[in-house]
C-alpha cells in the first residue's frame, strides 16, 4: 500500500486525509452523475444509509432547495452545499482507504468499498452500477485521480454521458 502523503496541498490539515478534489470542476460533475443515479430515497439520498447523497432526486439539505429542483436537459440544480455534503459522505465512508487510492493516483480503485458495490464485485442492495472501463466508472474512477499533487481531472465527457438514463446489461438471449 502506498503510504498518504503529509503535505499535500489537498490534504486536509485538519483530520489528516488526502481526498480527491471536492471544488465543482472536479466533484461536481461526479456528484450530479451519483445524485442521478443513486440519490433517490429508495437509495442513498435517505437518511438512513451510511452513504448519503443529496440532490434533486432524493434528498435536500433545506426545504428552500425543494422547490428550486427544476431537472432540465444536460443540467441540474444541485447546490454546491448539497454537492460538499454528499462529498464528505463518501470520504468519510473509509477515510484511510480513501487516501491510499489518491496518493496512488486512484491506481486501485477497487481497494473502497464504494467502488466495488458499483461495479458488482461485492454485495450491494442496488445491484450493479457499472462495468469497470465504462463511462459511469470512468467518471467516477477519474476524479479519484484529482487529489493527488500531480492527479488529473476528472473526465467531464464520461460524466455526462454516464447521466444518461440508466443502462443494464441486456441477458444474453439465444434464438430458439
Amino acid at each position: 500500500m502506498a503510504a498518504v502523503a503529509a503535505c499535500s496541498s489537498v490534504q486536509n490539515s485538519r483530520i489528516g486525509v488526502l481526498t480527491p478534489d471536492s471544488s465543482e470542476t472536479n466533484w461536481g460533475p461526479v456528484a450530479d452523475y451519483l445524485d442521478h443515479r443513486c440519490g433517490t430515497i429508495d437509495c442513498h439520498g435517505n437518511p438512513a444509509r451510511n452513504l448519503r447523497i443529496y440532490g434533486c432526486n432524493g434528498m435536500r439539505l433545506s426545504d428552500a432547495d425543494i422547490a428550486s429542483c427544476i431537472h432540465r436537459n444536460g443540467g441540474s440544480l444541485t447546490t454546491p452545499a448539497e454537492h460538499m455534503a454528499t462529498f464528505r459522505s463518501l470520504v468519510g465512508l473509509e477515510p484511510t482507504v480513501m487516501s491510499e487510492v489518491v496518493a496512488d493516483y486512484g491506481q486501485h480503485p477497487e481497494l473502497l468499498t464504494f467502488i466495488r458495490k458499483m461495479r458488482g464485485t461485492e454485495a450491494h442492495k442496488g445491484g450493479q452500477i457499472d462495468h469497470a472501463g465504462d463511462d459511469q466508472d470512468i467518471c467516477v474512477t477519474s476524479w479519484l485521480t484529482t487529489g493527488h499533487p500531480d492527479g488529473g481531472q476528472t473526465d467531464q465527457t464520461a460524466c455526462m454521458n454516464a447521466q444518461g438514463l440508466p443502462v443494464f446489461p441486456l441477458p444474453d438471449a439465444s434464438p430458439e
